[in-house]
């Protein structure tokens, strides 16, 4: 069975989901909005995290520089 940091992981997800879908059906909300607007939060997340591990790279780098 699944830990209990697991199973609420997998809830939320559920949850995130059956919100997206109510509000879909309930608010005529295109899909083609929903997927544009995912796909640019995945974007902009893979540039933080690309932006974090830059900026982690140069205070490693500069650390063992000295």
């Amino acid at each position: 069975m699944a830990n209990k940091s697991r199973r609420s992981f997998i809830t939320s997800v559920l949850a995130c989901v059956a919100f997206v879908v109510a509000a879909i059906y309930s608010w005529d909300l295109p899909v083609k909005d929903v997927v544009y607007y995912l796909v640019f939060l995945l974007v902009v997340l893979f540039v933080i995290i690309a932006v974090a591990m830059g900026f982690g790279a140069l205070l490693n780098w500069l650390r063992r520089r000295k």
